[in-house]
């Protein structure tokens, strides 16, 4: 079984991901791994709960189907959010949208291993 610091680190390997996080749907940190970076783990984790859920209620008002994932873009950084499964989400911080396409990949290739660990695949 893989242990849940070892996939989200995965993710510190890719050039530009300052934090990967494995949050609740109900906000709660199961894990995180920051690389030098000085934001709240837990405070980050919690938000993008909360603004996750708020997509996925503009998703269904709009009929767009079933949230995949959300991006944020701000000045300095991007915050992505990809949620697995009906538990729990990933949240990334990373700087540049150039990055964006391999934490997508990680995302969706470490997909199955996480949920095995949080023994809820």
């Amino acid at each position: 079984m893989v242990d849940l610091k070892q996939a989200l680190g995965r993710f510190l390997t890719i050039p530009g991901v300052r934090m990967a996080i494995l949050v609740g749907r109900d906000g709660l940190l199961i894990e995180g791994v920051p690389r030098d970076s000085k934001e709240d783990l837990e405070a980050v984790g919690a938000i993008m709960t909360s603004g996750l859920s708020a997509a996925e209620a503009l998703g269904r008002e709009v009929a767009r189907g079933g949230l995949v994932g959300a991006l944020v873009e701000f000045e300095h950084g991007l915050v992505s959010a990809d949620p697995l499964g009906d538990f729990a989400l990933i949240v990334t911080v990373f700087d540049s949208a150039s990055a964006l396409g391999r934490v997508r990949h990680l995302v969706k290739s470490s997909r199955d291993e996480i949920l095995e660990a949080l023994d809820i695949a």
